[in-house]
């Protein structure tokens, strides 16, 4: 069951005479105990999404329902079904992690009790009990953002809306922070990521969507998508040590390309003991450093699909 569905909806702003599409004809759905995935670059439509979600700007044309009402029609009911983490750091002043996350369970309407096993819950899954009490001016900026998390999450409406949780975050506490996301659908909850960092979410979206210029170019179930567009191919990535004349693309490779000193080799996927022979060998010529195969991910596949709307190829 779609807990939230956009149906073509168009927002244009007007500044100085112009005018910007930002949405252009966005429709999604998000299911319940889903962990959907907005992906695209800056300016590609993903904040205006979120904010007419939360009732904070109005489409100039289609319908946003959540959890079945018009909040188009009834703007403060985004606010009131979807909780959200939003971009911007949570400023705290003097106040700690736990008596913010404990001042919205309260406000959302949760009982005493139920707020303090939440956000003690919270606080251990993110490992950062050890700065509960701690006053916000005094923490990181990672620890900010987890605090930011645990206010949405502590006591989550119908859908969730992360719009870019792990900025700031140290790669340890990233990973329980997707765990976290992840056990937000237990109960059948809706959670929409809006991030940047698409290869370190991979694993953790069931469905995206990835916008460019305010247009949706791709939708769907995330492993589908992924298989269909990359195949059954595999790339082999090294550290270069010689410029982009040094190489030459193997007849069995689909591309070579050298970027920054990252050389990226790919192929389909029965070809990979001739990769790493190939590899091996550039090795032993002095040509390349360390090197691995991976297969073709979900962030691979955006910059393709990014790259062809930029040549023209899907406007």
């Amino acid at each position: 069951m779609a807990v939230i569905e956009l149906d073509h909806v168009t927002k244009t702003y007007k500044s100085r005479g112009r005018k910007t599409l930002a949405n252009n004809d966005v429709s999604l759905s998000v299911n319940e105990g889903e962990v959907f995935g907005l992906f695209g670059h800056n300016g590609a439509g993903k904040t205006t999404i979120v904010n007419q979600l939360l009732g904070l700007l109005r489409p100039d044309s289609g319908s946003i329902m959540i959890a079945g009402k018009d909040v188009v029609k009834e703007p403060n009911l985004g606010r009131y079904l979807c909780s959200v983490q939003p971009q911007s750091r949570t400023p705290l002043g003097e106040l700690t992690p736990r008596a913010v996350t404990q001042i919205m369970g309260k406000l959302r309407g949760i009982d005493d009790a139920e707020v303090e096993r939440r956000t003690k819950e919270l606080f251990g899954k993110l490992d950062i009990e050890q700065w509960a009490d701690v006053q916000g001016n005094k923490l990181s900026g990672g620890v900010l953002r987890l605090t930011g998390f645990c206010m949405a999450a502590v006591a989550p409406g119908r859908a969730v809306i992360l719009d870019e949780p792990t900025n700031d975050v140290d790669p340890v506490r990233r990973r329980y922070l997707w765990s976290a996301i992840r056990d937000l659908t237990r109960d059948g909850t809706a959670v929409v990521v809006v991030t940047h960092a698409i290869r370190e979410a991979e694993s953790a979206v069931d469905t995206i969507a990835i916008l460019n210029e305010g247009k949706v170019l791709v939708q769907g179930n995330a492993r589908e998508i992924k298989d269909r567009t990359a195949g059954d191919q595999m790339k082999l990535e090294a550290v270069a040590k010689a410029g982009e004349e040094q190489f030459v693309k193997p007849e069995w490779a689909e591309s070579l390309k050298l970027a920054e000193a990252e050389l990226v080799l790919t192929f389909p996927r029965d070809l990979a003991t001739e990769a790493l022979r190939w590899a091996g060998e550039q090795r032993d010529r002095g040509l390349v450093a360390q090197y691995s195969l991976t297969e073709i991910t979900l962030e691979d596949m955006y910059i393709e699909l990014i790259g062809k709307a930029v040549d023209g190829v899907q406007r």
